[in-house]
């Protein structure tokens, strides 16, 4: 094969350029065509943005709602249990065969107070007669009694003495009587335990002052209906007299106050 020699002033052409220069004019359409289509797409997307159908300003858009989602059907409420109302307190007691008796006793453990009732029209021991401050203790009984024995002067538990003793009958040992005295004798009496009356300050007898047991002893006899029971201030028709404390350092700190004696210095 003969060799081409260059010659000056004419252009070079390597060996198979214009055949790589054929090759090239496909690709280069196809990139054309592309271009083209991009360009086609890019103006319908905008034209159809440009073109969307608008809603008029003045025109409100309906707004579909959701439907409303059911209302829950509420609970019921419970009602409040009522506190259950306390029934006034009445009492009655049978009194039948009480004839020759003119008065009960009774006795509210909660309020410290006797009661003395005497007998309406049809012979019921209903009408409020005397009140009284007293002492019960922890086994002072409930319930329905009658007086029995009555003492001047009662040994009583613990080596002392009650003045004016009546028993209430049939218990074991129960009695009205005075606060208790050390001894036998009026100006002995135990001033500390006078000044708890109107509290629960007795092993079980009622304690009372002493014109208060010394009443029940001179007018009250035996067999004289006694009820002991648990009260409140609505039943105590007469209320609670309640009572003058002795100061402990009184020159007459062993006497009763109420003591009818002469000798009692508390009556100069």
């Amino acid at each position: 094969m003969a060799m081409k020699h260059y010659e000056p002033g004419k252009p070079y052409h390597r060996p198979g350029q214009k055949k790589r220069k054929k090759n090239l004019r496909p690709l280069l359409a196809l990139l054309a065509l592309l271009v083209v289509l991009g360009l086609a797409v890019g103006l319908v997307f905008a034209w159809l943005n440009r073109h969307k159908a608008q809603v008029p300003e003045d025109v409100a858009p309906i707004v579909t709602e959701a439907p409303a989602a059911p209302t829950a059907t509420p609970e019921p409420t419970a009602e409040p249990t009522p506190e259950p109302t306390a029934e006034p307190l009445t009492f009655s007691w049978d009194t039948t065969g009480e004839e020759g008796n003119p008065y009960l006793i009774a006795v509210n453990r909660t309020t410290q107070t006797v009661t003395v009732y005497e007998k309406d029209e049809e012979g019921n021991y209903t009408v409020p007669f005397k009140s009284m401050i007293c002492s019960t203790g922890r086994d002072t009984p409930e319930g329905f009694f009658h007086t029995s024995n009555q003492y001047d002067w009662r040994a009583l538990v613990g080596g002392v003495y009650g003045q004016y003793a009546t028993r209430i009958s049939p218990t074991d040992g129960i009695l009205f009587h005075s606060v208790p005295y050390y001894s036998a004798e009026k100006d002995q009496l135990e001033t500390e335990e006078f000044n708890k009356l109107g509290t629960p300050a007795s092993l079980g007898c009622v304690r009372l002052q002493i014109e208060d047991c010394k009443w029940i002893y001179d007018e009250c006899p035996s067999g004289s209906p006694v009820v002991i029971y648990d009260g409140d201030e609505s039943t105590d028709p007469l209320g609670n007299p309640g009572f003058t404390p002795i100061d402990p350092n009184s020159p007459n700190a062993g006497w009763d106050p109420t003591d009818p004696d002469p000798a009692n210095p508390w009556n100069s």
